[in-house]
């Protein structure tokens, strides 16, 4: 993989994971930036070390995507391999982990999810407070769609709008199989009670 190659995957990246609407996926990629202004950066090295260390594109976007989800605002002097390495490591075991995280709220799984006075529902606070993943997050989603009522009921806060962001961004890069999950969930319900 060439470093231009790396940094026009940065900058499709960044744009996604950014403020706006850019979606990495639907356009393949592609931006309007140029191959020559990667020429013009001081900071070519850091694209260079990436290109160097990751010969498939999937590797190297990987690299870039798990150091976006830990610093959203995607300095490239910031990025470092411990955040690529965690983000493996959790990929590669998530079925296993997911059951781990959700096993406290089993007994009593529905008032995770309940918004109360603009207040920050359970899952969220198990979330920020780095007890259940973003991975996690998604997956529940996916299942029982609770993005919908904090939408509603957390309309305009700050903290909700930002991580609802982070999720639509990530989900993309994950491959969720409903069926599974949803049965591993329910036996796990099923076995508490």
């Amino acid at each position: 993989m060439e470093p231009v190659d790396v940094y026009l995957m940065y900058c499709a990246l960044k744009a996604h994971f950014g403020k706006g609407q850019y979606d990495y996926h639907k356009y393949h990629g592609k931006t309007k930036i140029t191959r020559a202004s990667f020429y013009k950066r001081k900071d070519r090295y850091f694209f260079t070390k990436i290109a160097k260390k990751f010969k498939t594109h999937k590797e190297a976007e990987g690299y870039l995507v798990s150091n976006f989800i830990k610093d959203r605002r995607g300095y490239i002097v910031n990025f470092n391999d411990e955040n690529y390495d965690t983000w493996k490591l959790r990929r590669q075991g998530f079925f296993e982990m997911f059951p781990v995280e959700m096993y406290p709220f089993v007994e009593n799984f529905e008032p995770i999810f309940k918004v109360t006075d603009m207040q920050h529902p359970t899952l969220m606070k198990e979330y920020l407070g780095g007890r259940v993943s973003l991975e996690s997050l998604i997956i529940l989603d996916v299942l029982v769609e609770y993005s919908l009522e904090w939408d509603k009921k957390l309309h305009g806060d700050i903290v909700w709008e930002s991580l609802r962001k982070l999720m639509k961004d990530y989900k993309g890069f994950l491959t969720i199989d409903p069926k599974r999950y949803r049965m591993k969930l329910l036996n796990l319900i099923e076995e508490s009670n």
